[in-house]
């Protein structure tokens, strides 16, 4: 774990200026303390395919200091090309680096608490992460809310409500996206914004 520091409001009125809102931030409405989680996988597919990175920011609503964690996921297949085309992630980086599913999903639980969960797309994340669950034997059972729905109808008809997409217009630097801190920090942006 390590700290970061995000200016949550600066980023979030910078971005409302960019969708032309003419009212301030008010950040009052989120809860105090959430947590933003995004994971990387083998593919779409929950059943077949595996995590090989979760990631997740704990966010303080009242505060620029967040709270961050980050697991390597070893994978028992090798990482699709496609994959690590997109992610970057390998599978020498996940055998050198990579903790078992058990292990990581448990530190990941016991960071998360029992703080609402954000996601960009939470039927697919948290589709994996209950899968995961149920394979190690865990209890995740936290709020869900989901940020891609927060900005459908914050912003709607938008051509494009992809992450990166929605990001670059509201000028946050993209660079890295597709590994999960990254997209977990853009993720906060758009879903502190569209509350």
């Amino acid at each position: 774990m390590i700290w970061i520091v995000i200016g949550v409001v600066a980023v979030v009125i910078a971005f409302l200026l960019f969708r032309q809102k003419t009212k301030k931030a008010d950040l009052s409405v989120l809860p105090e303390q959430f947590l933003v989680v995004d994971i990387e996988t083998t593919g779409l597919d929950p059943e077949k395919h595996e995590i090989i990175e979760i990631g997740a920011v704990r966010v303080n609503r009242d505060s620029n200091v967040h709270t961050t964690f980050n697991a390597l996921v070893k994978s028992e297949k090798k990482v699709p090309k496609r994959i690590t085309e997109l992610t970057g992630i390998t599978s020498e980086m996940l055998e050198k680096d990579g903790e078992s599913l058990s292990s990581a999903f448990a530190q990941f639980v016991s960071f998360a608490g029992n703080l609402r969960v954000v996601y960009y797309n939470a039927p697919f994340d948290h589709t994996f992460l209950t899968r995961a669950a149920k394979l190690t034997g865990a209890q995740f059972e936290n709020p869900v809310s989901c940020a891609l729905d927060m900005a459908r109808r914050a912003w709607p008809g938008l051509k494009s409500y992809r992450l990166v997409d929605l990001a670059a217009m509201g000028g946050l630097e993209t660079d890295g996206n597709h590994r999960a801190l990254k997209d977990c920090e853009l993720t906060m942006t758009v879903y502190s914004a569209a509350a």
